[in-house]
């Protein structure tokens, strides 16, 4: 053990971390790309409340465990908004029935949705019912006679009108509510992948399967939880006219990207991997402008989430600098920026092997993206890392002094031996993670802390030491004479060898060689 300040230790905690949660840095990217399967950048358009309901109608289904495929994106006109289970649906959202029904006809009075249901807001089922018998007696529905048949063509959404229009906005219970629900469905994935990787690495290592699945659940209920939390917030804020702007913003940005023949190529390529079709000029700027708006504010949003802890330490624990906050936010976030650009560059790769395989397109690309998330993610917070610890050293480094100086005190007190101390080391090593840092750092004084800690361990290692009797007097008294005979011999060797060479002494009288 040395006294002094060390130069910060380089290590691969970030990169261990990265690679036993691939969900750390793919998180992002992964929720912005199922944010922009919704509708939500629309909500604040006008017409907001009927694509706002449109994405909840459609996803209650999800939860019942309706097949639903949103065709309504292809704008083809007089097109069903999305076939659930078989079943084209057209959704009309206004503030009244008669409104909501009549918007469904052209101006000729004929019905535009012929072999569609016609979904309307909860609370004005029944009057919309009554509102389409009176159309389909009048002749106005194309191959329907039987007014009766109005209650199996108009269809009872899953949220009224009310509800449809606070969940186009932020900041309310429905809207909240609703982001809640979707977010349960996009952070199956985090779940899933992190549970799958974390019970792999379990087994590898050598864990009962009991063992590793209990830790495999541990690890996906924490990604969860974390994906769940950023979907929330980031769906919130994507609500706002700032982000709007953003995406305005964004787009002056590809505009002049695309003036070159490269900028053009790339927003193509990162337009059309993300979209999961050919995309070009205007339609893939668009499209691109909207996907790093939403990457932007889900990776400073998974950021923020991710500093959470650090931030309860710092306020209510008292075991974190504020220095070691702003460092792992820092680290964070660098890691998180790396991991959306890594996602989109996997994303390309995965999608240029998959093309002949088209079968196996989405799968390739989601491997791609996951893959170059985690790669790029955790180098760029493994140098992050690197380049701060020179700055500033973590608090576990600057704690590992407080041991040090500590533990050196209780060995020269207890004068421990070489076997004693390895064993106090071995012990103390075992008992040195985070938590005991953090601990460290929050005391009062840190160097009795120590000392207090590890003293009983001392006493124990100099308990099982073995009784020592001192000799009898007799035999110390010999001994130093035999001692000091034996000094005083080798000091008369030397005065002789270096004075009197030529001397001897014959007969015990001393005198010169050459006389004798």
């Amino acid at each position: 053990m040395k006294h002094g300040k060390k130069k910060p230790r380089v290590d691969f905690t970030n990169l261990k971390q990265a690679i036993a949660d691939p969900t750390r840095y793919g998180m992002a990217p992964n929720l912005s790309e199922q944010l922009e399967t919704t509708q939500l950048n629309k909500f604040g358009t006008k017409g907001g409340t009927g694509f706002a309901a449109e994405e909840a109608n459609a996803m209650h289904d999800k939860i019942r465990l309706i097949k639903v495929d949103k065709v309504g994106k292809n704008n083809a006109k007089n097109g069903a908004d999305r076939i659930a289970g078989g079943k084209p649906i057209q959704t009309k959202y206004f503030d009244t029935a008669s409104k909501t029904v009549n918007d469904a006809f052209d101006s000729q009075g004929g019905y535009r949705y012929e072999g569609m249901q016609l979904e309307v807001p909860r609370d004005q089922y029944e009057r919309a019912v009554e509102i389409m018998k009176k159309k389909i007696a009048e002749g106005k529905v194309p191959g329907v006679t039987n007014p009766e048949a109005a209650a199996s063509i108009v269809k009872q959404g899953s949220v009224t009108y009310k509800q449809a229009y606070n969940i186009a906005r932020a900041g309310n219970l429905d809207s909240l509510w609703y982001d809640v629900k979707n977010g349960v469905i996009c952070s199956s994935c985090a779940f899933g992948i992190a549970l799958s990787v974390s019970f792999a690495r379990a087994k590898w290592n050598g864990e009962s399967t009991k063992l590793a699945l209990t830790e495999a659940c541990r690890t996906g209920a924490m990604a969860f939880g974390s994906a769940l939390l950023t979907s929330v917030i980031a769906a919130q804020l994507l609500r706002t006219q700032a982000a709007r702007i953003g995406t305005q913003q964004m787009r002056k940005v590809l505009e002049e990207l695309g003036k070159s023949t490269l900028g053009k190529e790339l927003i193509n390529r990162m337009a059309s991997a993300s979209a999961g079709e050919q995309l070009a000029g205007a339609a893939a700027r668009n499209h691109l402008a909207k996907v790093l708006r939403t990457n932007i504010v889900t990776g400073v949003t998974t950021t923020v989430v991710m500093s959470i802890p650090d931030l309860y330490r710092a306020v209510y624990k008292g075991d974190t600098s504020w220095a070691q906050v702003a460092k792992n936010f820092g680290i964070n976030g660098s890691g998180v920026a790396a991991g959306a650009g890594g996602w989109a560059a996997g994303a390309i790769a995965g999608a240029a092997a998959g093309a002949a395989f088209p079968p196996l397109l989405p799968v390739t690309t989601f491997v791609g993206a996951l893959l170059g998330s985690v790669a790029a993610g955790s180098a760029a917070s493994y140098l992050a890392k690197m380049g701060l610890d020179w700055i500033k050293p973590d608090d576990a480094a600057e704690m590992l002094q407080f041991l040090n100086d500590g533990l050196i005190e209780l060995c020269e007190e207890y004068l421990l031996t070489s076997e004693e101390l390895e064993m106090l080391v071995a012990y103390v090593r075992a008992q040195c993670d985070q938590a005991f840092f953090r601990t460290l750092y929050a005391s009062a004084d840190r160097r009795q802390f120590v000392r207090d800690r590890y003293i009983i361990k001392c006493q124990t290692l100099v308990v099982h030491r073995p009784k020592i009797i001192l000799p009898p007097a007799e035999k110390v008294q010999q001994m130093l004479d035999d001692m000091i005979a034996e000094m005083t011999q080798q000091i008369f060797d030397a005065v002789h060898a270096e004075y009197v060479p030529n001397f001897v002494i014959v007969n015990g009288i001393p005198g010169c060689a050459e006389l004798v």
